[in-house]
């Protein structure tokens, strides 16, 4: 399983686990960014890559950016 997306403005992560793309709902508990799937919420941190992109809104202006640590 790996993100390849995050959408803080509408609050999902893309994943891909076995060849499948699946959009999963995101919340953050304690400042941490979970994202539930298969009825499991995981952390995000687990599961990026190197190129996983996240899209935020920045002083009004939404943002395409490589997701950092």
């Amino acid at each position: 399983m790996r993100i390849t997306g995050i959408n803080k403005i509408l609050g999902w992560v893309q994943v891909i686990s076995n060849g499948r793309t699946y959009t999963c709902p995101t919340k953050q508990i304690d400042g941490k960014l979970l994202f539930k799937f298969n009825n499991h919420w995981h952390d995000v941190l687990k599961y990026v890559g190197e190129t996983t992109q996240e899209f935020v809104k920045i002083d009004g202006k939404n943002i395409t950016r490589i997701f950092k640590k």
